[in-house]
């Protein structure tokens, strides 16, 4: 007779990226900006101090706020009971959403007044750092490979922009060897951002956008509700192998007007913006380069605003 327990549903563990906006106003001893340590470490070990003193009344789920976190939050309602919410910081490292925080300001996108990092490997060093700290909540995994490690038999959905994806890539990929099953974890973002960790991706392009609605900053949190709400209906396990198939038959079916901008019609400012910000987080590029990014993601811009916005936002960048 089969072992009950062998038969039960594995943990799904559902990790998305924090939310800029907070509902809490931040002080300014928690911006990261106003930190006057320089080396790196030095940097974080005083930011780390920050967070530790006080005591925050606010859980990380009620503080973050925005049309992102509003999706993000419910994204255990689309996978269902055996689902939990946890949240990757760049201010407080991998946190439950039941653990208290305090409102701050930090993030892995460069070129922003509260920038943990200028490069890539920088912000792989911040996020391990932040790793170390035994965080808000006593006894809690720190990291991607810890929450592996804690259950091999778990299924983990990661929904990461560009700029944190890059940053927790090393520690994804070792989550992955902790698991029992690698098809167990799936990270929901743009394709071709980080070569190393390529295999754990499922792609979500600007051409879903049309199919999910919202605004290009939720396309990520979006796109996996719709993926993860088909995989739940179909009643099947959710293997990265199928969250590929479905995500591409949705891409393959999405409108070409949704009732908000079609693909390949030009992005605004903002977006613009927001899309050099996320790629130039890993190192120099040219805009000629970028342009072909965006235009290859289906949304267009004309070559000299992008060539205006691309020196605009790149002048705030130390690489």
């Amino acid at each position: 007779m089969d072992n009950i327990a062998d038969r039960r549903d594995p943990a799904i563990r559902v990790v998305v990226t924090c939310a800029n906006r907070k509902r809490q106003t931040v002080p300014e001893h928690f911006r990261l900006q106003n930190l006057n340590a320089a080396a790196p470490d030095e940097r974080c070990a005083a930011w780390l101090k920050r967070l530790a003193a006080g005591s925050p009344t606010t859980t990380a789920k009620d503080m973050y706020a925005g049309e992102h976190w509003q999706v993000a939050r419910n994204l255990p309602e689309a996978v269902g009971a055996s689902a939990d919410l946890w949240v990757s910081s760049a201010g407080y490292g991998l946190i439950s959403a039941a653990a208290p925080i305090h409102a701050y300001a930090a993030t892995f996108a460069s070129g922003q007044p509260d920038s943990v990092a200028t490069t890539s490997d920088a912000a792989r060093r911040w996020w391990l750092d932040l790793s170390k700290w035994g965080g808000p909540r006593a006894g809690e995994p720190r990291s991607f490979a810890a929450l592996a490690e804690q259950d091999p038999n778990s299924v983990i959905i990661a929904v990461m922009s560009d700029a944190y994806l890059r940053a927790c890539s090393h520690d994804l990929k070792d989550a992955a060897s902790q698991l029992t099953d690698a098809e167990n974890i799936s990270v929901f973002g743009p394709p071709g951002s980080c070569s190393e960790i390529d295999d754990l991706i499922v792609p979500v392009t600007a051409a879903l956008r049309p199919a999910v609605g919202g605004s290009l900053q939720a396309l990520n949190v979006r796109a996996a509700d719709h993926v993860l709400r088909t995989a739940r209906e179909s009643g099947t396990p959710l293997r990265r192998s199928l969250l590929i198939k479905l995500i591409a038959d949705a891409t393959a079916a999405a409108p070409e007007d949704a009732g908000r901008r079609p693909a390949g019609v030009r992005l605004v400012d903002d977006d613009v913006r927001a899309f050099i910000r996320e790629r130039i987080s890993s190192g120099p590029t040219s805009a000629t380069k970028l342009l072909r990014l965006l235009r290859d993601s289906g949304q267009s811009c004309e070559q000299a605003r992008f060539k205006a916005l691309f020196a605009e936002v790149s002048s705030g960048v130390l690489f």
